[in-house]
């Protein structure tokens, strides 16, 4: 190790140079965090700014002149660096050294116990399939790195800004976490079961709503021989999970609880943990209940799906449509998926294409056949789920597909066939009231109540029950749950009372509507008042919702209060919790969501509408200030689990004539459809709510028609209409200024630039935005100037003002790390690399490239990062490695392709240059050669393989 010095964040902020401590003062250890987190990479010394706070107090406390122009960030830099280096000679060089704007700590992976942890956690998971006892070894070196929390001891005062720790600190947590579930399972797998439960009993304390950790200590206690506190075990997770959830135990601890009961030693033996409750890849979730008896029919329909492209499940509503789909996804190996698209969130069909390429992160998706284009080289099964409201446009998406994604299978379920050449109908029927659905009755029973069994008691009650609703599935579910507050006799007599109430006898015709929905009557009738009203409410949300959701649809009071009617809904199986979410989130089933929206009468309904558009919106404004900051990754995690409810909102607004909500709400969604690609429907949704607002009487509100021009500028920037975007951020730019938003006027401006180059007039462009520049400057709107200067730069480059592009495009990284503008610091840095490659300056050119890298991973982009491979293989080519930029550009192509996304979308004046730099340097043959060795690579191996080939020496140019 480097001078013998080494580096703690799993616990407090520490340095140790030959088992001794390095002194380190608040300010010095929370800069060493900042360089902490950003290794092995090197960080800018404006991101260094923004993220720690400094005074020149500190410096002078610190023993460095605190006199002059001297910069106090770089006095406590140099604090750092005296302190870290000690008395290392001079000829080893600095342990903390710097390369024109960035600091780097220049140590080995071991010299950092994160870097070790990581490393060993990633030696047990490539172990844990072939030796349980070597894997447990490297999770148990793993886990001895920690010492606390991690980057614990620096108080959260010496930071400016925290989301850079804390999102580290949470990527390392969950890290942990899987080490530690992993541990035990390989103790358990290892013939080691008594250590399995020790790691378990810990996991369970920590995590007491995470039941595969559950599963791990029942499994390891039976395997220990210790059955009765296993017993014991299912029974303090059975009251947790009632307790803070309201619904019962997985089927994994079912089936062990079952097997412990009747002393089924052979599958306790043989038992494992169940998967995670979402398979990776894909958004198919495990069903947290067993599927009773329909053996049959899965295998059924996974052979016709081996058979033909498209099989559509049709049956009544609660016969088990969705969780037939489910369980043949489960039984399938394809490599891209599987997928459900539940349609049930979609009102208008128009929206089908982008709702799947959403799900899919298929950006810039807009129509039926655009999808399937994009999709060709997928192999996945894609299930449209309870498609019949919208079964045309349905029938539109699954035609694309079928004809253009040959391996792609489609199922589809419904009341009805959708029509489609080569489709296949299978009918999924109720279960034989007399056997499977009594068995379905008694399973369920016993979620609800342990112990509970079929006995000549309650045999003939529990007939007449799985009678009165039909056999179908989910009919008995809902009865089953109410035996938390009835007998059985009592739900039969009920049932059968409510049904010959409604239709004279219990074996009448019961409409169009069937059995199941007289069966929710009859479970919304047993309901308190409270949990009426709240069912009423959350029924107004498409997708899932979380409790502040819920508590903003109603006036029950806190969220507390909410949480607790939320449960009891829970427990009566009309709602449902999502597994694994965190923190909770809930769901409706369709039929159960029809239901109960038709229970409001018209004024409820008004409000509810109401109120659910105004909390849409209130959550959308809580974040679109982050966007451009450096939360903004939290920013877009919480806007794209609302994506649901931001169109219900919308089409909400549409429908009663509400043109001013819908422009606010489409406006401050703009930037975010702009960072995800989401172009054809964001440009939908505003270029109605401008048509709306142009025929309203009331003028609309100056700062929100601004910001919906503005976003109608940027998205048609997005389609290559450079003159409609042009006129859009010229009219917004005039409302700002009317406001007195100078900032705003300013970026305008310099989109305006860029507009203007596009349609051939790049001078003019660059005094524009020269101007825009100064303007930002004048008035301290630092995301505009950052903005605006990588704007400038970009223009100086395109007219061959290569030396002062790069002098601009190193200011607005500057600018943009001073305020945590991440995705100009990015693009700046992508358009600084171009400039390098123009002036011939290679080294230079890779150089930023490792920065833009590190950026890239950080972030998670997926079309920045294809771009910036794509530019990469063009600088690697233009090097003399034309066959190393072969590589890239056919990793880019076909991972462009999974991703609906190719570099000339979005560099398209570059992006065929570059290609073309790399296609020329070689012949044909050669070029495919390469180019297929690349197009088998995955993200992970193209970001190692990039690694490589930039971190080391560059050929000279031939």
């Amino acid at each position: 190790m480097a001078n013998g010095i080494e580096f703690a964040v799993l616990g407090p902020v520490t340095a140790v140079r030959g088992g001794k401590p390095v002194l380190l003062d608040q300010q010095q250890r929370a800069l060493l965090a900042a360089l902490l987190v950003a290794f092995p990479y090197s960080v800018d010394v404006e991101r260094l700014r923004a993220q720690v706070r400094h005074t020149r107090a500190a410096a002078e406390r610190n023993g460095q002149p605190g006199g002059g122009e001297t910069d106090p960030l770089e006095q406590a830099l140099e604090g750092l660096r005296s302190r870290l280096d000690g008395d290392r000679p001079a000829p080893g060089g600095s342990i903390l050294v710097r390369e024109g704007t960035r600091y780097q700590l220049a140590v080995e992976r071991d010299a950092v116990d994160s870097a070790r942890f990581v490393d060993h956690v990633r030696q047990g998971d490539a172990m844990l399939q072939h030796s349980s006892v070597a894997a447990a070894h490297a999770y148990q070196e793993s886990l001895r790195e920690w010492r606390g929390l991690a980057y614990a001891g620096i108080p959260s005062s010496a930071f400016t800004e925290t989301v850079f720790i804390e999102s580290e600190v949470a990527r390392l947590t969950s890290m942990r976490y899987h080490a530690r579930m992993s541990l035990a399972t390989a103790h358990l797998e290892g013939a080691a079961p008594a250590s399995a439960v020790v790691e378990a009993e810990a996991l369970v304390a920590d995590h007491p709503l995470d039941e595969r950790a559950w599963e791990l200590l029942v499994l390891g206690l039976c395997q220990s021989g210790q059955l009765p506190h296993a017993l014991a075990a299912i029974r303090r997770c059975r009251a947790i999970i009632d307790d803070r959830l309201g619904t019962e135990i997985s089927a994994g601890l079912r089936r062990i609880e079952s097997a412990i009961l009747t002393n089924d030693s052979v599958y306790l033996e043989s038992a494992r943990v169940s998967p995670p409750p979402q398979k990776a890849g894909s958004n198919l979730v495990v069903p947290r209940t067993r599927l009773v008896d329909r053996e049959r029919d899965v295998s059924a329909v996974v052979q016709l799906l081996d058979e033909r492209r498209m099989v559509t499940l049709v049956g009544p509503s609660g016969v088990g449509k969705t969780r037939l789909a489910v369980e043949v996804c489960r039984r399938r190996d394809d490599p891209d998926g599987p997928w459900v698209v539940d349609l049930t969130k979609v009102t208008d069909g128009a929206l089908i294409p982008s709702t799947i390429a959403t799900l899919l992160s298929l950006p810039g998706v807009g129509s039926a056949t655009h999808l399937a284009e994009v999709m060709a080289v997928r192999s996945c099964v894609l299930v449209l789920d309870n498609c019949e409201h919208v079964a045309d446009y349905a029938a539109d998406v699954a035609r694309a597909i079928v004809a253009r994604c040959p391996q792609i299978h489609v199922i589809v379920t419904g009341t009805a066939r959708l029509g489609v050449t080569g489709e296949v109908v299978y009918e999924v029927e109720p279960l034989p009231v007399d056997d499977v659905a009594v068995e379905l009755f008694a399973e369920r029973a016993g979620g609800v109540t342990a112990g509970w069994e079929l006995d000549p008691k309650n045999t003939e009650a529990v007939h007449t029950i799985c009678r009165a609703v039909d056999g179908l599935p989910l009919g008995i579910e809902l009865a089953a749950a109410q035996l938390r507050w009835m007998r059985e006799d009592q739900i039969a007599a009920g049932l059968v009372e409510r049904y010959t109430l409604q239709h004279g006898n219990l074996t009448e015709t019961i409409g169009t509507r069937g059995r199941l929905w007289d069966t929710i009557d009859w479970a919304n009738r047993l309901m308190s008042d409270e949990e009426a009203r709240l069912l009423r409410r959350v029924a107004v949300f498409a997708g899932s919702f979380d409790v502040e959701g819920a508590a903003a649809m109603c006036l029950l009071g806190t969220t507390v209060e909410v949480s607790g009617v939320l449960t009891s809904l829970v427990r009566r199986s009309l709602v449902r919790v999502v597994p694994g979410s965190s923190p909770t989130r809930y769901r409706m089933l369709a039929t159960v969501r029809r239901f109960a929206r038709e229970q409001a009468d018209d004024a409820e309904m008004i409000a509810i509408h109401a109120a659910h558009r105004a909390f849409v919106l209130a959550r959308v404004e809580s974040v679109a200030g982050a966007l451009r900051s450096a939360r903004a990754g939290q920013a877009m995690n919480m806007l794209g689990r609302d994506q649901a409810e931001h169109r219900a909102a919308l089409e909400s607004a549409f429908a009663v004539d509400d043109a001013h909500y819908a422009l606010e709400l489409a406006g401050g969604l703009a930037w975010y459809w702009y960072r995800v690609g989401n172009i054809g429907e964001g440009l939908q949704f505003l270029r109605t709510a401008l048509d709306l607002v142009a025929g309203d009487w009331r003028p609309p509100e100056p700062r929100v028609m601004a910001r919906a021009l503005d976003g109608l500028a940027s998205l048609t920037y997005l389609t290559g209409d450079a003159p409609t975007a042009e006129d859009a951020v010229r009219r917004g730019a005039q409302l700002w200024s009317s406001i007195g938003e100078i900032g705003e006027v300013a970026r305008d401006d310099a989109w305006r630039a860029h507009f203007v180059a596009m349609q051939g007039r790049p001078e003019v462009a660059v005094e524009l935005a020269r101007h825009a520049v100064q303007l930002a400057a004048e008035h301290d709107a630092v995301w505009a100037e950052a903005e605006g200067r990588m704007v400038l730069g970009m223009l100086l480059r395109s007219v061959g003002e290569l030396e002062e592009a790069r002098v601009e495009l190193r200011e607005a990284i500057r600018v943009a790390e001073r305020c945590g503008h991440r995705w100009a610091v990015t693009s700046s840095t992508w358009a600084l690399m171009k400039a390098a490659a123009d002036a011939g300056d290679v080294e230079g050119a890779l150089a930023t490239m490792r920065v833009l890298r590190a950026d890239l991973q950080e972030e998670g982009d997926v079309t920045s990062w294809l771009v910036m491979i794509h530019s990469t293989a063009a600088v690697l080519a233009a090097a003399g490695r034309p066959t190393d930029g072969a590589v890239l550009l056919g990793a880019v192509d076909a991972l462009g392709a999974q991703a609906g996304f190719l570099p000339a979308w979005l560099d398209a004046v570059d992006g065929p240059i570059e290609a073309a730099v790399v296609h020329d340097a070689l012949d044909d043959e050669e070029y495919e050669q390469y180019a297929a060795v690349g197009s088998h690579l995955t993200r992970e191996e193209v970001n190692r393989l990039v690694g490589e080939l930039v971190e080391g020496p560059v050929p000279e140019s031939h």
